[in-house]
């Protein structure tokens, strides 16, 4: 039988106490270096274990394509080749969140005339209308094919790239309508990192990060849809907190208006020299806004009460003025100002080019002639009725240069 209490261990009879403590240290010290191995071991352990059940998830639930750069890095693509239709081209996966899902031939066929459309959000809504318009132009000579590169929140910087890569798809007409999204477009470059570029695609290789990256983005994404939610609802308040613009991370000071404007004109001169230089016509639109309800920061917003109350006295030009005037002035502003029109303008007779005036057809076909009555969605989108009056004006405009490349063809 063991004995109840188990007497305390002693050192040897011929030990010090100093030898116990060097013992000690020695035991205290050993230990020290297995924890340190063994935790190394544990967080390793439960990091590899992490990412094979978050790859395992994504069987079930796949991430989401990343569009790293954000269209700012020289190696952006908008078409990739297609893995099932060989010799086509697609909307890279990646690209899919700001362009619409479309697939055309990188050869182009003998009897297809290609239209590339470039600009914005405004653009890329236009998608339904253009297929519309395929069918009317088409005839069983020519095959009319409308590229929508509309890139939703791109400016006239990443239309530059977008256009240089759509010259390797032959197009014989390009059509151009930009202007709302300059300052925008400012704020896309800060959030691309695209001075980091290498270093997020290396950490994107892990499921762990895609995870946490993509529940980052639906929180982003859910937070954009209620801000827009609440413009919607707020449509009956021109001035009210639920509609002032959003606040930028960019800090935009009064320079930023000239320098942004500077920045539009360089970038339209380099996309009509280039098209000039390979022979593609274009044909440019001015763009339209809603001055009804424009969507400003809350200082302009403030001042904007100044227009509505012109407009109650019954005083609508001196009303369109000032309303043009303060969006002109505005800093950071999110549509399309009548200095962004002046230019386009301005270009348009420089380069002996077709203008489509969007600008004063939306105007008016508003009832009292002021933009935002009828034909807006929001404070820069046209809805159904202000799309097709786009259509009206752009397609006389289409007709004539298919009808000219005919001529030259015979």
């Amino acid at each position: 039988m063991l004995p109840r209490h188990l007497p305390p261990h002693r050192l040897p009879l011929d030990a010090t106490h100093d030898d116990g403590r060097i013992m000690n240290q020695k035991r205290v010290r050993l230990s020290l270096k297995k924890r340190i191995a063994f935790s190394a071991f544990v967080t390793l352990s439960f990091f590899c274990f992490a990412e094979i059940g978050f790859r395992a998830m994504e069987i079930f639930w796949p991430p989401r394509h990343v569009d790293f750069g954000l269209g700012f890095n020289d190696d952006s693509r908008v078409f990739v080749d297609s893995t099932l239709h060989p010799g086509y081209m697609e909307t890279d996966p990646a690209k899919r969140v700001s362009f619409v899902r479309q697939r055309f031939l990188r050869e182009k066929p003998a009897d297809v005339y290609r239209i590339v459309a470039l600009g914005g959000s405004s653009v890329n809504y236009l998608e339904p209308e253009f297929e519309q318009l395929e069918r009317q132009l088409s005839s069983e000579s020519k095959q009319i094919e409308i590229i929508n590169c509309g890139g939703l929140a791109y400016g006239s910087h990443r239309l530059v790239l977008v256009m240089r890569e759509m010259l390797e798809y032959e197009p014989d007409l390009m059509l151009l309508y930009t202007g709302h999204n300059e300052f925008e477009e400012v704020e896309q470059l800060s959030l691309s990192g695209v001075d980091k570029l290498s270093f997020e695609r290396t950490i994107s290789h892990s499921a762990i990060i895609r995870f946490l990256r993509d529940r980052r983005a639906d929180y982003e994404v859910d937070r954009l849809e209620k801000e827009h939610n609440q413009r919607l609802l707020a449509r009956e308040e021109p001035v009210s907190d639920s509609n002032f613009a959003r606040a930028w991370s960019h800090d935009f000071g009064e320079q930023d208006v000239q320098e942004r404007m500077q920045s539009y004109e360089h970038n339209l001169r380099l996309i009509l020299a280039t098209t000039k230089q390979q022979q593609i016509p274009v044909i440019m639109g001015t763009v339209s806004s809603n001055l009804l309800q424009p969507y400003l920061p809350r200082e302009a917003a403030v001042r904007y009460q100044r227009v509505y109350e012109l407009w109650k006295d019954g005083k609508k030009d001196e009303g369109l003025q000032l309303a043009k005037q303060i969006l002109a002035e505005t800093t950071g502003r999110h549509q399309c100002s009548e200095l962004e029109n002046n230019i386009l303008k301005d270009l348009a007779d420089e380069y002996s080019l077709p203008l489509v005036d969007v600008e004063s057809m939306i105007a008016t076909a508003e009832p009292h002639g002021i933009p935002g009555e009828t034909l807006f969605d929001d404070h820069c989108h046209l809805n159904d009725a202000g799309r097709a009056i786009w259509i009206a004006g752009y397609a006389p405009q289409i007709q004539k240069a298919i009808a000219s490349d005919s001529v030259v063809s015979e």
